[in-house]
């Protein structure tokens, strides 16, 4: 009876759950890679919380590239390092770190980030973006070492 089912479940292919997840799980990162306003139904709704530089509720396709835009104007860098992808029925998750450097300082920064996105019928509807606790990265110092002079020993174990 097992080889029977295993034997209909290879036939028929995944769960149609599993087919969706992967579906959005592929809209999101084509959406990473080229954000695209005909993605975004016309009546999205956004809602940056959290720590974000102009956070609040918005609506429409273009507020995105008004926001990058903004972050554009108040920071002389801003990078999104996207760690993970996670696909659902009802749209996907995106976490990762953002990476900025403040314009007046020149020090860059990094906090974690947790996109929530909804789609319906391959247009996403629904945004949140979080941000968590800003750290600071100092610049990276040049060693005064010589490499030549840093040795190591082989075990002989």
């Amino acid at each position: 009876m097992q080889a029977i089912i295993l034997f209909l479940r290879r036939l028929i292919g995944p769960p149609t759950a599993q087919l969706i997840d992967a579906l959005h799980i592929r809209l999101l990162n084509d959406w990473l890679i080229t954000p695209d306003p005909t993605f975004i139904h016309p009546h999205c709704v956004w809602i940056l919380n959290n720590g974000h530089p102009h956070q609040g509720v918005y609506e429409g396709q273009y507020v995105y590239d008004h926001y990058t835009c903004y972050l554009a104007d108040s920071y002389s860098a801003w990078h999104q390092v996207v760690n993970e992808v996670i696909g659902s029925a009802s749209g996907g998750i995106v976490t990762g770190e953002y990476q900025f450097r403040h314009t007046a300082s020149g020090l860059w920064h990094a906090a974690p980030f947790s996109h929530f996105y909804r789609i319906h019928q391959g247009k996403i509807v629904g945004v949140r973006f979080y941000m968590g606790d800003v750290r600071m990265q100092l610049p990276s110092v040049q060693s005064t070492n010589d490499l030549v002079s840093l040795t190591s020993f082989c075990s002989l174990n």
